[in-house]
Protein backbone atom coordinates (compact mmCIF):
# COMPACT_ATOMS: atom_id res chain seq x y z
CA UNK A 1 0.00 0.00 0.00
CA UNK A 2 1.27 3.41 -1.02
CA UNK A 3 2.78 5.12 1.90
CA UNK A 4 1.03 8.80 2.21
CA UNK A 5 -2.16 6.86 1.88
CA UNK A 6 -1.39 4.65 4.45
CA UNK A 7 -0.41 7.50 7.09
CA UNK A 8 -3.45 9.92 6.17
CA UNK A 9 -5.72 6.11 6.90
CA UNK A 10 -4.01 6.21 10.17
CA UNK A 11 -4.73 9.89 10.60
CA UNK A 12 -8.39 8.61 10.88
CA UNK A 13 -7.65 6.37 13.47
CA UNK A 14 -6.25 9.00 14.73
CA UNK A 15 -8.64 11.30 14.69
CA UNK A 16 -11.42 8.75 16.09
CA UNK A 17 -9.54 7.92 19.02
CA UNK A 18 -8.55 10.78 20.26
CA UNK A 19 -12.45 11.69 20.26
CA UNK A 20 -13.26 8.44 21.45
CA UNK A 21 -10.66 9.08 25.17
CA UNK A 22 -11.81 12.87 25.23
CA UNK A 23 -14.35 12.55 28.05
CA UNK A 24 -12.16 10.19 29.89
CA UNK A 25 -9.60 12.93 30.47
CA UNK A 26 -11.99 15.51 30.62
CA UNK A 27 -14.27 13.68 33.59
CA UNK A 28 -13.40 16.37 35.81
CA UNK A 29 -13.85 19.20 34.69
CA UNK A 30 -17.30 17.77 32.99
CA UNK A 31 -18.68 16.65 36.19
CA UNK A 32 -17.78 20.29 37.63
CA UNK A 33 -19.03 22.58 34.86
CA UNK A 34 -22.42 20.58 34.73
CA UNK A 35 -22.47 19.89 38.31
CA UNK A 36 -22.99 16.36 38.49
CA UNK A 37 -21.11 13.69 39.93
CA UNK A 38 -17.94 11.41 38.52
CA UNK A 39 -19.77 8.57 37.91
CA UNK A 40 -22.60 10.40 35.84
CA UNK A 41 -19.87 11.88 34.19
CA UNK A 42 -18.12 8.10 33.22
CA UNK A 43 -21.13 7.30 31.97
CA UNK A 44 -20.68 9.40 28.91
CA UNK A 45 -18.10 7.23 28.34
CA UNK A 46 -19.90 3.94 28.68
CA UNK A 47 -22.83 5.50 26.61
CA UNK A 48 -20.05 6.00 23.26
CA UNK A 49 -18.83 2.38 24.14
CA UNK A 50 -22.18 1.02 23.77
CA UNK A 51 -23.64 3.13 20.96
CA UNK A 52 -20.31 2.02 18.82
CA UNK A 53 -20.91 -1.51 20.13
CA UNK A 54 -24.01 -1.19 18.50
CA UNK A 55 -23.37 0.12 15.81
CA UNK A 56 -20.23 -1.38 14.23
CA UNK A 57 -21.98 -4.16 12.63
CA UNK A 58 -25.41 -2.64 12.12
CA UNK A 59 -23.77 -0.07 9.61
CA UNK A 60 -20.78 -2.84 8.66
CA UNK A 61 -23.93 -4.76 6.96
CA UNK A 62 -26.13 -1.72 5.56
CA UNK A 63 -23.06 0.10 4.75
CA UNK A 64 -21.14 -2.92 2.78
CA UNK A 65 -22.25 -1.78 -0.60
CA UNK A 66 -21.11 1.92 -0.37
CA UNK A 67 -17.77 2.87 -1.83
CA UNK A 68 -15.31 3.23 0.84
CA UNK A 69 -14.06 6.92 0.30
CA UNK A 70 -18.05 8.00 0.59
CA UNK A 71 -18.07 5.52 3.61
CA UNK A 72 -15.17 6.44 5.57
CA UNK A 73 -15.01 10.17 4.72
CA UNK A 74 -18.57 10.55 5.74
CA UNK A 75 -18.08 8.52 9.05
CA UNK A 76 -15.23 11.28 10.19
CA UNK A 77 -17.04 13.98 8.94
CA UNK A 78 -20.30 13.20 11.15
CA UNK A 79 -17.86 12.57 14.16
CA UNK A 80 -16.31 15.82 13.85
CA UNK A 81 -20.04 17.62 13.43
CA UNK A 82 -20.83 15.87 16.88
CA UNK A 83 -17.81 16.74 18.76
CA UNK A 84 -18.43 20.43 17.26
CA UNK A 85 -22.06 19.74 18.83
CA UNK A 86 -20.88 18.62 22.32
CA UNK A 87 -18.85 21.76 22.24
CA UNK A 88 -22.13 23.94 21.88
CA UNK A 89 -24.03 21.95 24.27
CA UNK A 90 -25.44 23.22 27.45
CA UNK A 91 -26.31 20.52 29.80
CA UNK A 92 -25.90 16.34 30.06
CA UNK A 93 -28.49 15.36 27.60
CA UNK A 94 -26.84 17.01 24.73
CA UNK A 95 -23.69 16.42 25.46
CA UNK A 96 -25.18 12.89 26.01
CA UNK A 97 -26.54 12.66 22.13
CA UNK A 98 -23.84 14.70 21.23
CA UNK A 99 -21.65 11.62 22.44
CA UNK A 100 -24.10 9.41 20.56
CA UNK A 101 -23.73 10.70 17.13
CA UNK A 102 -20.25 10.95 18.17
CA UNK A 103 -20.21 6.93 18.54
CA UNK A 104 -22.48 6.37 15.58
CA UNK A 105 -20.04 7.50 13.28
CA UNK A 106 -16.81 6.09 15.15
CA UNK A 107 -18.24 2.58 15.11
CA UNK A 108 -17.49 2.79 10.93
CA UNK A 109 -14.52 4.24 10.48
CA UNK A 110 -11.95 2.02 12.38
CA UNK A 111 -13.14 -1.62 11.09
CA UNK A 112 -14.16 -0.57 7.81
CA UNK A 113 -10.93 1.01 7.46
CA UNK A 114 -9.45 -2.02 8.38
CA UNK A 115 -11.99 -4.10 5.54
CA UNK A 116 -11.02 -1.93 3.15
CA UNK A 117 -6.69 -2.11 3.38
CA UNK A 118 -7.18 -5.87 3.70
CA UNK A 119 -8.79 -5.71 0.71
CA UNK A 120 -5.92 -3.41 -1.47
CA UNK A 121 -3.21 -5.19 0.51
CA UNK A 122 -1.47 -8.42 -1.10
CA UNK A 123 -1.98 -11.58 1.92
CA UNK A 124 1.48 -11.86 3.15
CA UNK A 125 1.84 -8.10 3.96
CA UNK A 126 -1.81 -8.02 5.24
CA UNK A 127 -0.75 -8.86 9.27
CA UNK A 128 1.86 -5.57 9.26
CA UNK A 129 -0.04 -3.08 7.27
CA UNK A 130 -3.04 -3.63 9.85
CA UNK A 131 -1.13 -3.52 12.87
CA UNK A 132 0.60 -0.41 11.58
CA UNK A 133 -3.11 1.29 10.89
CA UNK A 134 -3.78 0.87 14.59
CA UNK A 135 -1.02 3.03 15.36
CA UNK A 136 -3.27 5.92 14.79
CA UNK A 137 -4.67 4.76 18.62
CA UNK A 138 -1.35 5.08 19.63
CA UNK A 139 -0.77 7.94 18.40
CA UNK A 140 -3.89 9.48 19.56
CA UNK A 141 -3.04 8.26 23.21
CA UNK A 142 0.04 10.16 22.85
CA UNK A 143 -0.77 13.07 21.53
CA UNK A 144 -4.29 13.52 21.38
CA UNK A 145 -5.20 12.10 24.73
CA UNK A 146 -2.92 14.39 26.70
CA UNK A 147 -3.67 17.51 24.34
CA UNK A 148 -7.09 17.28 25.19
CA UNK A 149 -6.49 17.12 28.89
CA UNK A 150 -4.02 20.12 28.45
CA UNK A 151 -6.39 22.00 26.44
CA UNK A 152 -9.55 21.12 28.75
CA UNK A 153 -7.47 22.34 31.95
CA UNK A 154 -6.44 25.90 30.51
CA UNK A 155 -9.59 26.87 28.43
CA UNK A 156 -12.43 24.10 29.52
CA UNK A 157 -14.13 21.08 28.15
CA UNK A 158 -15.40 22.73 25.34
CA UNK A 159 -12.81 24.25 23.64
CA UNK A 160 -11.10 20.98 23.63
CA UNK A 161 -14.05 19.50 22.04
CA UNK A 162 -14.63 22.09 19.54
CA UNK A 163 -10.23 21.38 18.87
CA UNK A 164 -11.27 18.05 17.91
CA UNK A 165 -14.17 18.64 16.00
CA UNK A 166 -12.00 21.55 13.63
CA UNK A 167 -9.50 18.54 13.56
CA UNK A 168 -11.69 16.14 12.31
CA UNK A 169 -12.50 18.04 9.54
CA UNK A 170 -9.54 18.56 8.07
CA UNK A 171 -8.57 14.46 8.66
CA UNK A 172 -12.24 13.39 6.65
CA UNK A 173 -10.82 16.00 3.36
CA UNK A 174 -7.55 14.41 3.62
CA UNK A 175 -8.73 10.60 3.74
CA UNK A 176 -11.38 12.06 0.77
CA UNK A 177 -8.42 12.57 -1.58
CA UNK A 178 -6.41 9.71 -0.10
CA UNK A 179 -9.28 6.29 -0.70
CA UNK A 180 -9.47 5.53 -4.13
CA UNK A 181 -13.19 5.83 -5.91
CA UNK A 182 -14.62 2.58 -6.41
CA UNK A 183 -13.50 0.05 -3.36
CA UNK A 184 -15.97 -2.35 -2.27
CA UNK A 185 -15.95 -5.04 -0.25
CA UNK A 186 -17.85 -8.42 -0.35
CA UNK A 187 -21.32 -7.65 0.51
CA UNK A 188 -22.53 -8.84 4.04
CA UNK A 189 -25.58 -10.43 4.59
CA UNK A 190 -27.64 -12.70 6.82
CA UNK A 191 -25.47 -16.21 5.33
CA UNK A 192 -21.86 -14.48 6.11
CA UNK A 193 -22.90 -13.54 9.79
CA UNK A 194 -24.15 -16.80 10.41
CA UNK A 195 -20.64 -18.36 8.94
CA UNK A 196 -19.09 -16.06 11.76
CA UNK A 197 -21.06 -17.72 14.44
CA UNK A 198 -20.69 -20.95 13.58
CA UNK A 199 -16.59 -20.47 13.75
CA UNK A 200 -15.49 -21.45 17.11
CA UNK A 201 -12.00 -20.01 17.00
CA UNK A 202 -13.76 -16.92 15.95
CA UNK A 203 -16.54 -16.75 18.97
CA UNK A 204 -13.39 -17.52 21.35
CA UNK A 205 -11.76 -14.61 20.03
CA UNK A 206 -14.91 -12.28 20.28
CA UNK A 207 -15.32 -13.18 23.98
CA UNK A 208 -11.06 -12.26 24.43
CA UNK A 209 -11.72 -9.07 22.71
CA UNK A 210 -14.77 -8.38 25.03
CA UNK A 211 -13.01 -9.33 28.13
CA UNK A 212 -9.26 -7.96 27.70
CA UNK A 213 -11.53 -4.41 26.70
CA UNK A 214 -13.45 -5.01 29.97
CA UNK A 215 -10.60 -5.48 31.85
CA UNK A 216 -8.77 -2.57 30.99
CA UNK A 217 -11.88 0.14 31.10
CA UNK A 218 -12.66 -1.21 34.17
CA UNK A 219 -9.48 0.67 35.49
CA UNK A 220 -8.27 2.91 32.84
CA UNK A 221 -12.02 4.72 32.22
CA UNK A 222 -11.16 6.29 35.88
CA UNK A 223 -7.55 7.14 36.06
CA UNK A 224 -8.21 10.84 35.90
CA UNK A 225 -10.50 10.67 38.80
CA UNK A 226 -7.92 7.94 40.82
CA UNK A 227 -5.12 10.22 40.76
CA UNK A 228 -6.99 13.28 41.93
CA UNK A 229 -8.45 11.24 45.12
CA UNK A 230 -4.80 9.70 45.50
CA UNK A 231 -3.14 12.32 45.24
CA UNK A 232 -4.57 15.35 44.24
CA UNK A 233 -3.45 16.05 40.74
CA UNK A 234 -4.97 17.68 37.98
CA UNK A 235 -3.86 20.30 35.10
CA UNK A 236 -0.34 19.75 33.88
CA UNK A 237 0.68 16.53 36.19
CA UNK A 238 -2.41 14.63 34.70
CA UNK A 239 -1.89 15.45 31.49
CA UNK A 240 2.05 14.24 31.73
CA UNK A 241 0.25 11.22 33.02
CA UNK A 242 -1.57 10.63 29.78
CA UNK A 243 1.38 11.86 27.93
CA UNK A 244 3.51 8.86 29.49
CA UNK A 245 0.67 7.10 29.23
CA UNK A 246 0.29 7.61 25.26
CA UNK A 247 4.57 7.24 25.29
CA UNK A 248 3.69 3.67 26.27
CA UNK A 249 0.93 2.77 24.29
CA UNK A 250 2.80 3.71 21.43
CA UNK A 251 5.78 1.74 21.74
CA UNK A 252 4.24 -1.49 22.91
CA UNK A 253 2.34 -0.67 19.19
CA UNK A 254 5.38 -0.22 17.79
CA UNK A 255 6.52 -3.52 19.36
CA UNK A 256 3.66 -5.64 18.09
CA UNK A 257 4.25 -4.62 14.53
CA UNK A 258 7.72 -4.80 14.85
CA UNK A 259 8.00 -8.58 15.65
CA UNK A 260 4.71 -9.67 13.98
CA UNK A 261 6.55 -10.68 10.92
CA UNK A 262 8.45 -13.17 13.67
CA UNK A 263 6.14 -14.23 15.99
CA UNK A 264 2.50 -15.57 15.72
CA UNK A 265 -0.46 -12.92 16.69
CA UNK A 266 -1.36 -15.25 19.28
CA UNK A 267 1.33 -15.04 21.31
CA UNK A 268 1.76 -11.29 20.96
CA UNK A 269 -1.32 -10.96 22.43
CA UNK A 270 -0.38 -13.71 25.08
CA UNK A 271 2.54 -10.97 25.75
CA UNK A 272 0.68 -7.98 25.96
CA UNK A 273 -2.13 -9.22 28.33
CA UNK A 274 0.54 -10.64 30.64
CA UNK A 275 2.16 -7.60 30.91
CA UNK A 276 -0.82 -5.41 32.41
CA UNK A 277 -1.56 -7.84 34.71
CA UNK A 278 1.14 -8.05 36.48
CA UNK A 279 0.95 -4.22 36.29
CA UNK A 280 -2.64 -4.57 37.96
CA UNK A 281 -1.26 -6.86 40.85
CA UNK A 282 1.27 -4.72 42.02
CA UNK A 283 -0.45 -1.25 41.07
CA UNK A 284 -2.65 -1.14 44.31
CA UNK A 285 0.75 -1.85 46.38
CA UNK A 286 2.28 1.35 44.62
CA UNK A 287 -0.62 3.26 44.62
CA UNK A 288 1.09 5.48 47.15
CA UNK A 289 4.10 6.74 44.93
CA UNK A 290 3.51 8.85 42.52
CA UNK A 291 6.78 8.29 40.25
CA UNK A 292 5.96 4.55 40.59
CA UNK A 293 2.39 5.22 38.87
CA UNK A 294 4.10 7.03 35.68
CA UNK A 295 6.41 4.02 35.48
CA UNK A 296 3.45 1.34 35.63
CA UNK A 297 1.07 3.76 33.00
CA UNK A 298 3.85 3.53 30.81
CA UNK A 299 3.83 -0.81 30.87
CA UNK A 300 0.19 -0.91 31.55
CA UNK A 301 -0.23 1.11 28.31
CA UNK A 302 2.09 -0.52 26.42
CA UNK A 303 1.09 -4.33 27.07
CA UNK A 304 -2.67 -3.16 26.33
CA UNK A 305 -2.02 -1.45 22.69
CA UNK A 306 0.11 -4.20 22.14
CA UNK A 307 -3.18 -6.14 22.09
CA UNK A 308 -5.70 -4.72 19.26
CA UNK A 309 -2.89 -4.31 17.18
CA UNK A 310 -2.41 -7.89 16.56
CA UNK A 311 -6.06 -8.98 17.11
CA UNK A 312 -7.55 -7.64 13.57
CA UNK A 313 -5.48 -9.65 12.03
CA UNK A 314 -6.08 -12.98 13.99
CA UNK A 315 -9.04 -12.89 12.85
CA UNK A 316 -8.47 -11.97 9.36
CA UNK A 317 -6.17 -15.12 9.47
CA UNK A 318 -8.82 -17.30 10.89
CA UNK A 319 -11.34 -16.41 8.17
CA UNK A 320 -10.23 -13.49 5.38
CA UNK A 321 -13.12 -13.95 3.02
CA UNK A 322 -15.42 -12.93 6.46
CA UNK A 323 -13.28 -9.65 7.02
CA UNK A 324 -15.22 -7.25 6.57
CA UNK A 325 -17.75 -9.05 9.28
CA UNK A 326 -15.30 -10.03 11.98
CA UNK A 327 -13.15 -6.74 11.89
CA UNK A 328 -16.64 -5.05 12.31
CA UNK A 329 -17.58 -7.35 15.45
CA UNK A 330 -14.24 -7.74 16.74
CA UNK A 331 -14.83 -3.49 17.01
CA UNK A 332 -18.24 -3.82 18.15
CA UNK A 333 -17.22 -6.09 21.25
CA UNK A 334 -14.42 -4.14 21.87
CA UNK A 335 -16.74 -0.95 22.72
CA UNK A 336 -19.02 -3.37 24.08
CA UNK A 337 -16.48 -4.39 26.60
CA UNK A 338 -15.54 -0.91 26.96
CA UNK A 339 -18.74 -0.08 28.51
CA UNK A 340 -19.15 -3.09 30.21
CA UNK A 341 -16.21 -2.29 32.09
CA UNK A 342 -16.42 1.39 32.30
CA UNK A 343 -19.88 0.47 34.37
CA UNK A 344 -18.71 -1.67 36.32
CA UNK A 345 -15.66 0.05 37.01
CA UNK A 346 -17.95 2.79 38.32
CA UNK A 347 -19.88 0.74 40.30
CA UNK A 348 -16.61 -0.59 41.86
CA UNK A 349 -15.12 2.61 42.82
CA UNK A 350 -18.39 3.38 45.44
CA UNK A 351 -17.56 -0.42 46.72
CA UNK A 352 -13.62 -0.74 46.99
CA UNK A 353 -12.73 2.38 46.34
CA UNK A 354 -10.22 3.87 43.22
CA UNK A 355 -7.07 2.33 45.27
CA UNK A 356 -7.97 -1.30 44.28
CA UNK A 357 -9.68 -1.63 40.89
CA UNK A 358 -6.86 -3.24 39.16
CA UNK A 359 -6.98 -6.05 41.53
CA UNK A 360 -11.09 -6.74 40.16
CA UNK A 361 -9.99 -5.83 36.63
CA UNK A 362 -7.41 -8.83 36.80
CA UNK A 363 -10.22 -11.34 36.62
CA UNK A 364 -11.09 -9.92 33.34
CA UNK A 365 -7.91 -10.31 31.81
CA UNK A 366 -6.95 -13.69 32.79
CA UNK A 367 -10.56 -14.94 31.39
CA UNK A 368 -9.60 -13.45 28.10
CA UNK A 369 -6.19 -15.09 28.51
CA UNK A 370 -8.26 -18.37 29.05
CA UNK A 371 -10.63 -17.57 25.46
CA UNK A 372 -7.87 -16.94 23.49
CA UNK A 373 -5.86 -20.08 24.23
CA UNK A 374 -9.57 -21.79 23.14
CA UNK A 375 -9.93 -19.66 20.15
CA UNK A 376 -6.27 -21.17 19.01
CA UNK A 377 -6.67 -24.89 20.07
CA UNK A 378 -10.17 -24.05 17.68
CA UNK A 379 -8.33 -23.02 14.84
CA UNK A 380 -5.76 -25.89 15.18
CA UNK A 381 -8.16 -28.09 15.29
CA UNK A 382 -10.44 -26.94 12.10
CA UNK A 383 -7.07 -26.86 9.99
CA UNK A 384 -6.93 -30.58 10.59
Amino acid sequence: MHGRRLVILIAGNFFVATSFMSVSGLLNEIAVSLQISVAKAGALIAAFALTAGFFAPVLATFGSRIDRRYLLTGALAVCALASGLAAASDNYRHLLLARIVAAAASAVYTPQVAAAVSMLTPEKDRAPVLGKLMLGWAIGSVVGGPLTVLIGGQFGWRTAMACIGAGGVAVSLLVWRAVPSNVHVPALNLQRWIEVARSPALRWLMLTTALNTAGNHFVFSYLAPTLSALHQVSGSVLSALYFVSGLGGLAGSVWAVSILARVSAARVAYWSTGVVIVVYLVWPLCAPWLPLLFTLQFLWSAGSAGFPSVQQSRFVAVAPTLASATIAMNSSLGYLGNSVGTSLGGSAWLWVGPRFLPWLGVVFLAASLFCSAASERATKIART
